[in-house]
């Protein structure tokens, strides 16, 4: 069972708390680029490729990550701040993709599930790196794409616990191929996105061990079953009661929203009355 790293939370919560209170919409990444790119763009994929497929992004933040994906038969986004996240405002709990709160290193999902399953920006976020790769491979269909940008060899932060190193491949070739790997230099301070978009090629000949960025594009090529007997069937009743409660959750944050607002609207009439009565009283 995986627990809770309350430390961890509060900073990504700060975070994103941060980016509400200075973007006030969380639509889409700082710059206004859609997360779409990084889907199509940087894995060589095109619209095409997801019609009629299911898509996980694995710590998938409060954005809207596969907002862009109509085609797809169904998109996912798990991240165990999903509650958290429909709480601070900013556009996510309007969002059409479906959320579920859970861990990488547990995903609440039966084997096999996904056709597309990725991770952007979130593996060295983990608690347990080796753990959420055997959930990575479980889930995903045999055929199947797993993609991941994730930065390397960067010191622990308390959102990015884990550190990645540059052979990170070699825990994925037992059950998929590798399509393609690129490795970027992380010449730009401002994030990964700035890397990718004018990316520089990482000199290997340099022996220094510094930041990178790694793009992985992998193929599933055998079926998968994790030690310990980990693996999950589907369970219809278990798995609708996981988008029940997102649902109840949607629903109960919206009504509070709508409540607040006529809140502020009565507020705001009592105020004038009170300004109305003064003027009487001047006259």
């Amino acid at each position: 069972m995986v627990k809770d790293n309350d430390f961890k939370h509060s900073h990504e919560l700060k975070f994103w708390a941060g980016r509400v209170k200075k973007e006030k919409t969380l639509k889409q990444i700082s710059g206004g680029a859609p997360y779409e790119r990084f889907y199509i763009k940087d894995f060589n994929l095109s619209y095409d490729d997801y019609q009629d497929k299911s898509i996980l992004d694995i710590g998938c933040g409060p954005r809207g990550s596969l907002e862009w994906a109509d085609m797809a038969a169904l998109r996912i986004g798990l991240d165990p701040l999903v509650n958290d996240y429909f709480k601070l405002g900013g556009g996510t709990l309007y969002h059409k993709m479906h959320y579920v709160r859970g861990y990488s290193e547990d995903m609440p999902f039966p084997d096999e599930m996904f056709d597309f399953v990725f991770s952007i920006n979130s593996l060295d976020h983990v608690d347990d790196l080796d753990e959420t790769i055997s959930e990575m491979k479980r889930v995903l269909k045999v055929g199947g794409i797993c993609g991941i940008i994730v930065d390397t060899n960067h010191k622990p932060t308390p959102t990015e616990p884990i550190t990645i190193d540059l052979d990170l491949k070699d825990k994925f070739l037992d059950v998929f191929e590798v399509i393609e790997e690129n490795v970027i230099e992380t010449v730009y301070k401002t994030g990964f996105r700035d890397n990718l978009d004018d990316p520089t090629p990482y000199d290997f000949e340099n022996k220094e061990k510094r930041p990178a960025i790694l793009l992985l594009k992998f193929k599933k090529v055998k079926e998968y079953k994790s030690e310990g007997s980990k693996s999950k069937v589907a369970d219809a009743d278990t798995f609708n009661k996981l988008f029940n409660e997102n649902k109840k959750l949607k629903k109960s944050n919206s009504k509070l929203k709508k409540e607040n607002k006529e809140l502020k609207e009565e507020l705001k009439a009592f105020k004038n009355r009170k300004i109305v009565r003064l003027v009487d009283k001047i006259k």
